[in-house]
């Protein structure tokens, strides 16, 4: 494993978001212009390029980032995608060299399937954000959702497993890199997106943690800059923050109680200098008539949660915090993925007033 210098304790402090708003992956626009408008305005501490699986999918949040994964089959009209039985040989044998050579420009995700990727590049000419936000989608979910021909989870196949975990940790380098050069004064965060992790401990899904988590080690020290990882819903939060990440994104809208009985990992996390992203927005019609009050009480009530420990202080658990959406938008009437994104823009200016 190659080694990064990651960002330390003074360069998180010295750039502490105080409940900036930030987006989560995915928005329902099939137009990038729109798509990105609705983030600057709404995130413009943290700006990121959105997924838009409505307009192809190719920005599904799985197929967008297997580009360039051996053996990948992609059928836009049926919208499956599938890794053949017999890997090609001379596409492991390339990937391996492109891998080895250290090259993250051979990993880059094309415009097909981020068309919002370099409009982002030409806004943040004009722009100087604190932070700028890219994302991927992590190798646990990313690894159940992507099967082998037969069917099997590549997650279970140790060759694949491996080859799509440094697949993604690559991606994940060539956006810290690429988003350090377009927007040197600012601080990159690459999310690692892991609905999956939901389902640890689950009778229905099968996830070994001497599989998940050695991968998720592997792939977020890859990433050399703010590396986070996003839930949408309950985990084992003290397992997730003893890997080497930086940001925890969590549902604070319907899965509080995951993070007020695991307070004690979390606020040594923060006292750490982690920092916590409350996904504090419901995603959902509720974002109609709940008010920023009601958010941001949600986010206090988990800042008092972890000072109760006292390893931490609520005015610390704030200055070191996101506000968001509880998850990705992608799914939503545009009308309701714009209401959240509104939600959060206020709920960050109504606890940034108190702060």
């Amino acid at each position: 494993m190659r080694g990064f210098s990651k960002p330390g304790l003074a360069t998180r402090q010295a750039r502490a978001p105080r409940c900036a708003a930030m987006a989560v992956g995915s928005v329902p626009h099939t137009d990038a212009r729109a798509a990105l408008d609705l983030i600057l305005a709404r995130t413009p501490d943290i700006p990121a390029w959105p997924q838009l699986p409505r307009r192809s999918y190719l920005e599904n949040m799985y197929v967008q980032f297997a580009e360039g994964l051996p053996g990948l089959v992609v059928d836009q009209t049926a919208q499956r995608v599938y890794v053949r039985a017999e890997l090609p040989v001379e596409e492991v044998t390339a990937f391996l060299e492109a891998y080895e050579a250290d090259d993250p420009a051979a990993f880059a995700i094309g415009e097909s399937h981020a068309a919002a990727l370099p409009l982002l590049e030409q806004a943040l000419r004009d722009i100087d954000p604190p932070f700028v936000k890219g994302q991927i989608t992590g190798p646990v979910s990313f690894g159940l959702a992507i099967p082998r021909e037969d069917r099997r989870a590549l997650l279970y196949d140790d060759t694949l497993r491996d080859i799509a975990t440094r697949l993604l940790a690559m991606k994940a380098r060539w956006q810290a890199e690429m988003l350090g050069a377009w927007a040197p004064d600012s601080v990159p965060l690459i999310m690692v997106d892991e609905p999956s992790l939901t389902q640890l401990g689950s009778a229905f899904v099968n996830i070994p943690s001497g599989i998940a988590f050695p991968a998720l080690q592997e792939c977020l020290s890859f990433i050399p800059c703010l590396a986070g990882i996003h839930v949408c819903g309950g985990t084992d939060w003290e397992r997730v923050a003893e890997l080497p990440v930086d940001v925890l994104n969590f549902d604070a809208a319907d899965y509080l109680d995951s993070v007020v009985t695991q307070r004690e990992p979390l606020a040594a996390f923060v006292a750490g200098g982690g920092l916590l992203a409350f996904g504090c927005v419901p995603n959902d019609e509720r974002a109609h008539t709940w008010g920023p009050e009601q958010a941001a009480h949600r986010v206090l009530t988990g800042a008092e949660a972890l000072a109760a420990t006292g390893a931490v202080d609520v005015d610390q658990v704030l200055r070191t915090a996101f506000v968001s959406p509880a998850c990705g938008t992608g799914s939503l009437p545009v009308s309701t993925a714009e209401r959240c994104f509104a939600l959060a823009h206020e709920t960050s200016s109504w606890l940034r007033e108190r702060l």
